[in-house]
């Protein structure tokens, strides 16, 4: 028998071989998802009224008399999130909230957390245009504080990056790289990238 046909015989052999074990592989892990998530389904209610819902100082945001309409509706978006009540869950799944407080308590949870996404897209938002509008330090006080609470949007930590890059504090954009090379943002190589370049660019 040729020695090529006698390769290819060999290679759809382990082929074979290792498409049903990644079959069996992913079979288990769906098998031990669902049995988790039935479990979950059966978690005692646990009380959520003394999590760590956020709640924004009177001193935290630059409100006060807008630039223009524009802003105006920026700063009645941020007031209309800030007044609901948020939760950052983002580093939960829906069965790790039935696990630990219980099916009963999702939906309620759920919406704190949306909320929570609502107020820093919102808090981003009205930073950037303050950004645009060259109204530097208010910019940074948002962005500052949507950091402080958690969020991960990507233009927060690249709008804060290039007024520390113009205020020359150098230093403060080295810390933004170093936090973001240790979360899960998305776009994490990018952000890391504009960070870098906002050094060279004032």
């Amino acid at each position: 028998m040729p020695i090529c046909l006698i390769c290819i015989i060999v290679f759809v052999i382990w082929l074979r071989v290792k498409l049903k074990q990644n079959h069996s592989d992913v079979s288990k892990k769906n098998d031990a998802f669902w049995e988790r998530e039935a479990q979950a389904n059966f978690a005692r209610k646990q009380d959520i009224s003394s999590l760590p819902y956020l709640t924004v100082p009177n001193d935290a945001l630059p409100f006060g008399t807008p630039l223009d309409e524009t802003e105006e509706d920026l700063q009645n978006q941020v007031r209309e999130c800030s007044r609901r009540k948020m939760l950052n869950l983002s580093g939960y799944s829906n069965t790790d909230l039935k696990e630990k407080y219980g099916p009963t308590n999702l939906e309620e949870l759920s919406a704190c957390d949306q909320n929570f996404l609502s107020f820093i897209r919102a808090l981003n938002n009205w930073g950037k245009y303050l950004y645009e509008q060259e109204e530097y330090d208010r910019s940074r006080q948002i962005m500052e504080y949507s950091l402080s609470i958690g969020s991960d949007i990507s233009s927060v930590f690249v709008t804060l990056g290039n007024i520390y890059a113009r205020e020359q504090q150098l230093e403060e954009v080295d810390k933004l790289i170093t936090l973001v090379q240790n979360s899960d943002i998305s776009l994490k190589d990018s952000v890391i990238r504009q960070l870098r370049l906002c050094k060279l660019e004032y």
